[in-house]
């Protein structure tokens, strides 16, 4: 939550005493009370909402920060999700649901027709929380005061589409909130404000984001518009990045998904678990089967819920360590700990990975204890080495080829 991310942080957020009405700065450097600046917001899925909400909320200023005007919201434009209809952002549902006067949804930030409505709305700060367009440098030029750019890295590490993802699989001991400005090459701009939090080892990608980017709101609005909107910060007084720090996070691929215990270790598992929750999900290519005559068929089963223990507290008293490192355990409940399976690296045997929620293709997910009484009290069930998993497309492939050569000789 908002209330721990504070919490890891140190201290809850502090505002900065401002001015109560609007400075605008001239190009001589004096000020003149004006109108409240004119805010744009640009930013489309759920895990930003809640940056869209506070600004909505706060934007009338008081306790100590100062008023401005969220005058538009840009967005992605609906989208079609297979075979249903086309479907609004989360943030442009929201935007209507607070009323924002307007809601801006171009094909491309490059559109001839928004980049003249944005120009003649002449905004003075323009704030980008993935927004999920690449932003041309007309539309960079159009805001007075510059644009912001809500990270949940610490950059320059982990610039990119999926920083959380990065950060959590990669096992880092810490990550934060960057807020910077934006430029033409991507999330290399200079920094107006970031600050850090420690990593556990129990978070996910899902929570994370969220609470990085509430959390990064709360920073905009109190401890970075009053800098902005009195002259005290600009492109120009923002903190460079060391471009000899850049890592990169791209885009991520379902089969980044794919568990490997023969050269992996349990932590490394259990990262991904934590950094791919949602999408795209983790999987354990194994080999099983409920019959004791028929051989085991590979499969790749979703995992989730996952630990890391050692294999001596198990207490299996000697069971198990005898067995192949690639044949799966059951685990019972003991100790008051759930039921799981536990998956064993080659290369980290002493730990072991526990599972206790588990979903086989085509079928409903299922505990570990309904997993092992389907697909292990038969047979063993094991991990699959690499070339053993690509083969379970070819073998799936035939046997779909198979049923339709039968069902059309029918």
């Amino acid at each position: 939550s908002i209330t721990r991310i504070r919490q890891l942080a140190g201290a809850a957020v502090q505002h900065r005493p401002v001015q109560t009405r609007s400075v605008a700065v001239t190009a001589s450097g004096e000020g003149e009370a004006s109108a409240p600046p004119k805010v744009v917001f640009l930013g489309s899925p759920s895990c930003v909402c809640g940056v869209l909400d506070m600004l909505w909320q706060k934007k009338e200023g008081g306790d100590g920060t100062a008023p401005f005007d969220l005058c538009a919201v840009v967005t992605q434009p609906p989208r079609r999700v297979k075979k249903k209809a086309a479907a609004k952002t989360p943030i442009h549902e929201r935007a209507e649901e607070l009323g924002v006067e307007r809601v801006w949804y171009p094909a491309s930030a490059k559109d001839e027709e928004f980049l003249a409505d944005l120009e003649s709305l002449a905004p003075d700060l323009c704030i980008t929380a993935a927004y999920g367009q690449y932003l041309p440098k007309r539309f960079l030029r159009t805001p007075r005061l510059g644009t912001l750019n809500l990270h949940p890295s610490l950059l320059p590490r982990w610039r990119g589409a999926s920083p959380v993802q990065k950060a959590l699989v990669e096992g880092d001991d810490e990550t934060g909130i960057s807020i910077l400005y934006t430029v033409t090459k991507m999330d290399a701009g200079p920094i107006a404000l970031q600050r850090s939090i420690p990593l556990h080892g129990n978070e996910t990608a899902d929570g994370l984001l969220v609470d990085l980017f509430d959390w990064g709101a709360e920073l905009l609005i109190d401890q970075v518009f009053p800098r902005v909107f009195t002259g005290d910060l600009s492109m120009e007084t923002a903190t460079p990045q060391d471009e000899a720090l850049v890592t990169k996070a791209g885009l991520i691929a379902k089969a980044d998904g794919n568990l490997w215990p023969h050269n992996e270790t349990a932590f490394q598992m259990r990262n991904k678990a934590r950094g791919y929750v949602g999408w795209p999900g983790v999987r354990l290519p194994v080999a099983c089967t409920g019959s004791k005559k028929a051989p085991p068929v590979g499969c790749r089963v979703k995992v989730e819920d996952v630990e890391v223990i050692s294999f001596e507290s198990l207490g299996l008293d000697g069971e198990g360590s005898d067995r192949p490192l690639e044949e799966l355990l059951w685990v019972p409940a003991r100790n008051g700990r759930e039921a799981a399976i536990g998956v064993r690296s080659a290369v980290d045997p002493e730990n072991v990975l526990l599972v206790r929620k588990l979903h086989i293709p085509g079928k409903n997910e299922v505990s570990a204890k309904l997993f092992y009484k389907g697909y292990m009290k038969a047979q063993p069930a094991t991990w699959l080495m690499p070339e053993d998993e690509a083969r379970i497309g070819q073998d799936s492939i035939k046997k779909a080829k198979k049923t339709r050569q039968r069902r059309e000789a029918a």
